[in-house]
Parts: structure tokens; sequence; C-alpha cells
């Protein structure tokens, strides 16, 4: 299934009443779900966060030494493996990386980001078929998938009204530069970079 459009599931005959966000984060607040369980909701369930492999971490310590002089000089703000809130009320992605704009107030939860990264270490389906549809919906203008597996990075573009991203196209060259199109000022990232010894 994809996430496309709202996910239905069905025990024999019946189908399953989806967990709202809201009903979550009251679950959290009540002290029923632990804070720090390793799970986002999608699509109304609650779906187990992939593994901190080795891989996942190393790629996520480099992208975050590559954005590091934003963040540094305020252009931009960054959220690690934080909840990011989509206009469907049973889903509350928790993206690896959310380069978000700096603002005076932050919300709790950001609405919109100018480029989302998952680092996909036994997580491809779910982070190139569910979650990107969620991100476009929320007007992200680009999504990358690092695709530790397969050493290439998935970069999505051009979010669509009716969810999903107009343009996907793969990087496998090693040489090639990463450049958001959406952030300003950060030096291009070569691919071998990213993934040098993963």
């Amino acid at each position: 299934m994809t996430g496309t459009t709202a996910m239905r599931f069905t025990v024999g005959e019946r189908r399953v009443r989806p967990l709202t966000a809201a009903e979550m984060l009251r679950m959290v607040e009540l002290g029923v779900m632990d804070a720090h369980e390793p799970v986002e909701l999608l699509h109304g369930m609650l779906v187990r966060r992939g593994p901190k492999t080795p891989a996942h971490e190393t790629a996520k310590t480099r992208l975050m030494r590559w954005l590091a002089p934003g963040i540094r000089d305020e252009r931009f703000d960054v959220r690690v493996g934080s909840p990011f809130a989509v206009p469907d009320p049973t889903s509350l992605p928790e993206p690896d990386v959310a380069v978000v704009e700096r603002v005076e107030e932050p919300p709790a939860f950001p609405t919109a980001a100018l480029l989302v990264v998952e680092i996909a270490d036994g997580t491809v389906r779910t982070d190139l078929e569910v979650k990107p549809p969620l991100y476009a919906a929320a007007g992200v203008p680009e999504v990358w998938v690092v695709d530790v597996g397969r050493r290439c990075v998935h970069v999505l573009d051009g979010p669509a009204a009716e969810g999903g991203y107009a343009r996907h196209r793969v990087i496998e060259d090693m040489a090639e530069r990463l450049v958001p199109g959406h952030v300003d000022g950060v030096e291009p990232l070569t691919l071998g970079g990213l993934l040098a010894g993963l």
C-alpha cells in the first residue's frame, strides 16, 4: 500500500479505527505511551521506526555537519528525528532531518520545511512510498531519501496537490553533488562524501 491516499486497515470484515495525532499526543501526556518509544504515527497506525544502525547514524551526523554553518549563521533551523505536523490528522511523521525556516518563536512541531531528509537503512519502502505524500501535502518542496543499501539518494521535488511529487530522480554517481533547491548558502555535498565507508 502506498501513502497516496488514506490507508484503510481491516480485521476480518471490520475496518480499524485510525488513531489521530491529537490522541497519540494525549496518550503521551497521560503517560499511557512513553514519549521516547521508537514509533511514529502513519495513517492512524503506530509504526516502529527503523533501527538506528551505525550507517544510519553516520549519515545523519554527516548531514548535520554539512548544515552546521547555516545553523550557526541563523539562516535556518534543523530538526532531527522530531515530529512534523502534516495535514493528515492521522499522521505525525518524524523525519530524520528537517531543515526549517528560522522563526522567533518556533512551534512545537513544524508544519513547513525547506528540505526533509529520510535515511533509509532497511526502511526504503516506507521512506519512498508512504511518507513523501504526507510531506507533499504539507507543501515541502523537496525530499531526499538516502538509500544506504543501494548507495544512492532519491531526490523528490515538485509537490503535487493530489499528493506525491512530480519529479523523482536517483543520484548514484559518487562524484555528483547534492544541491538542495530551497536551502540557501550551503556548500554542495557529494554523494561520496555522504556515503563514504557506509
